[in-house]
């Protein structure tokens, strides 16, 4: 790793899971029509992962919400007839929280659509780029987008910013990329985020710094990137137009940049570093963390998502709840031993409920959380 990471370290005093309570300020300009939220240590970890669930059966992460995790991303592909389910199933699970939650699916376009049945379909972004202009993509996704909130999904892990050659078949970038033409890619990634927000959907830009030219699939192996000289343009190209927008979340991919060293992006403090380098302010997220290019790399779930909180994401992405509570602990231990500090933490559950904030109105606005002292 050629950027080293400093952990803000701090020691809070007295505090513990069950008996340190971090109030919530009141802000002096927006009010809050619920109870003001109070963050003991467990609940701002658990605020910073996100845990798996399968669509027709979303009131199955109840307990994991009630604990304060600050995500759902949802598989399956359900029928039509699910809609209703679904729709009740998600307001269950949201009641049961302390605060809103991200509630999250893949709906890209093509073959990587989640919701298709339920929500209305898209074609492949290469298609879209071949066969729509960009209005066409934002009018066709604000369509989509506006049926998946109706029934209370609030982000989508999408677009694909990575820019593949048409031939490129690893992991169907040929097909889930918009383009290998930066600008094409850039202005098509634009359109659909634009559509996502006229839906009132958070965007996901991903998968960072760009998968289009890696030489493997990191769903099932490690992957190594070119590079980085090499992939200021095409590849950065999208997510730097995408950025420019305010886009409210990007994924860290699990590729391997020689440049930053041996660990894969999601588990390296200098990826971090470059895309807050970009001028990005919000929330990072990982890709799933129970990858080949994890596994690959050696380490287990568990450990990386706690790895990958210390070097900088704002939320890592467990593809099985039941490692929930494992994760927390591994966190605990992180504070415990200063090698993940409060300050840091806070920081980061204030990006993620300044993004759940965005389709808010200014009478439910969930307050951020003050930094500790010290």
């Amino acid at each position: 790793m050629r950027r080293p990471h400093i952990c803000i370290t701090m020691v809070i005093a007295g505090m513990s899971a069950m008996l340190s309570v971090l109030p919530v300020a009141a802000s002096s300009t927006t009010t809050t029509a619920a109870p003001v939220p109070r963050w003991t240590e467990d609940r701002l970890l658990s605020q910073v992962l996100m845990v798996a669930a399968n669509i027709t059966a979303p009131t199955v992460a109840t307990s994991d919400v009630q604990r304060g995790i600050g995500g759902v991303v949802f598989l399956g592909q359900p029928p039509s007839s699910a809609r209703s389910r679904i729709a009740s199933g998600l307001r269950t699970l949201n009641a049961s929280a302390m605060v809103p939650l991200f509630l999250a699916t893949d709906e890209e376009g093509g073959g990587v659509q989640r919701l298709a049945n339920v929500a209305g379909s898209l074609p492949w972004p290469r298609q879209m780029a071949t066969w729509w202009g960009p209005r066409t993509i934002t009018e066709k996704v604000q369509s989509v987008a506006s049926h998946m909130a109706a029934f209370g999904i609030t982000m989508d892990l999408g677009p694909v910013a990575d820019t593949a050659s048409a031939t490129n078949s690893i992991d169907l970038e040929n097909l889930r990329s918009f383009s290998e033409n930066g600008t094409i890619a850039s202005r098509d990634v634009r359109a659909f985020l634009a559509g996502l927000a006229a839906g009132r959907l958070l965007g996901v830009v991903k998968h960072f710094p760009g998968l289009g030219h890696a030489n493997g699939d990191t769903d099932l192996q490690v992957a190594t990137d070119p590079p980085l000289a090499a992939l200021q343009n095409p590849d950065l190209a999208p997510f730097r137009a995408a950025i420019a927008t305010g886009v409210p979340a990007v994924m860290m991919s699990n590729v391997v940049v020689p440049d930053w060293g041996a660990a894969p992006a999601s588990l390296n403090p200098a990826a971090y570093a470059y895309l807050r380098s970009m001028g990005f302010t919000g929330v990072i997220l990982t890709d799933s963390l129970g990858a080949g290019a994890i596994t690959g790399h050696g380490a287990s779930q568990t450990a990386a998502a706690v790895t990958a909180i210390c070097s900088g994401a704002d939320m890592a992405m467990l593809n099985n709840a039941s490692l929930y509570g494992a994760t927390l602990a591994g966190l605990r231990t992180a504070v415990a031993h200063g090698r993940l500090s409060m300050t840091q933490v806070v920081a980061s559950v204030n990006r993620i409920l300044t993004a759940k904030n965005r389709y808010r109105s200014a009478q439910r606005q969930i307050a951020l959380v003050p930094l500790p002292k010290g």
